[in-house]
């Protein structure tokens, strides 16, 4: 049931997979959203969250607005409770890492955060990862030699490297930087790969390729870490309607969770589907995840990540049904 509120919530990237949830999450509590697009005219980035809206209509406003573009963000700022900043690249393949990932998720976050800064924001949420806690190789131990914690930074990856990584990594550090410069409350989510239901019936997420991948046999390749999107959009709301949220916070399952467990989950659900592989893998823990279970509660469990996962991209026409 929604908790009728009058606070605004500006909202970066609304089209993308977590900035969706976001989105959802917030309107169905009652929030006023302003989101941003880079195209309102693109009916398949945008159609999702015209649904969302006409379910609940006045609560959702949409803007143009490019990242690498300084004052595209002032308006959508102006006069907002809080700032959301989700929007950033994700991808791994690309000739120009530079151009591609490493100056939108670094001018981007300087640009919304800029803009936040000069509206008087007192608190904002930027969506993070945990490549920016470790690199992709785990070429660092750990700073307490057993899990990864929210004291950890990436220190390794490079452009060439792990481009990505970089990217997150840069740009959480000119977050910090910037919440000292303009003095507002600061709160990162840092998930690990993302999976669970999807809104929209694109498939250029890159966890919903890969999952319509496993779902259709071509792989047998999932990341070993892994969190659910409901878990990480939460987390986003719960960072501004609790006062004692501060810092860091890894969104994720504490075990690694090798793609054979994931292929078992989704062989039971759908048992017609013949061409489901996996493989086993190592499902020790790797990360300390203490610090989101104190602030959510709780997480979903893999089962329902996977399944509600899979189910919607069949329900939406993503993948084909067995």
């Amino acid at each position: 049931m929604a908790q009728h509120t009058a606070q605004v919530v500006a909202v970066t990237g609304v089209s993308g997979y977590i900035g969706s949830e976001v989105v959802k999450q917030l309107l169905e509590k009652g929030y006023t959203v302003r989101g941003t697009v880079r195209s309102k005219s693109n009916t398949s980035k945008v159609q999702h969250l015209l649904t969302l809206s006409d379910a609940l209509p006045g609560q959702l406003e949409l803007f143009e607005a490019d990242l690498l573009k300084a004052g595209d963000f002032d308006t959508v700022v102006q006069g907002a409770d809080f700032v959301l900043h989700t929007a950033s690249p994700f991808f791994t393949e690309t000739s120009d890492p530079q151009k591609d990932l490493v100056d939108p998720a670094v001018n981007g976050t300087t640009n919304v955060l800029n803009a936040a800064g000069k509206a008087g924001i007192k608190r904002v949420v930027v969506t993070s990862s945990v490549a920016a806690v470790r690199s992709g190789k785990f070429t660092e131990p750990p700073v307490n030699g057993k899990l990864y914690t929210e004291a950890d930074w990436n220190n390794t990856s490079t452009l060439l490297g792990e481009p990505y990584n970089l990217s997150k990594t840069l740009a959480e550090k000119v977050a910090w930087d910037l919440s000292k410069k303009h003095g507002f409350e600061l709160v990162t989510i840092n998930p690990v790969f993302v999976f669970g239901p999807v809104l929209s019936s694109r498939a250029d997420a890159t966890s919903v390729l890969m999952m319509k991948s496993v779902l259709e046999g071509k792989t047998d390749e999932l990341p070993a870490r892994v969190c659910d999107v409901r878990d990480v959009a939460r987390a986003h709301i719960r960072a501004i309607e609790d006062p004692s949220a501060s810092g860091r916070h890894i969104i994720s399952q504490p075990n690694n969770i090798p793609s054979q467990t994931v292929v078992n989950i989704l062989k039971e659900r759908f048992p017609q589907n013949s061409k489901l592989h996996g493989k086993d893998g190592d499902s020790s823990p790797i990360i300390d995840n203490s610090k989101a279970l104190k602030l959510l509660g709780g997480l979903h469990p893999v089962s329902e990540t996977m399944i509600d996962m899979a189910v919607t991209m069949i329900q939406l026409g993503v993948v084909k049904p067995e």
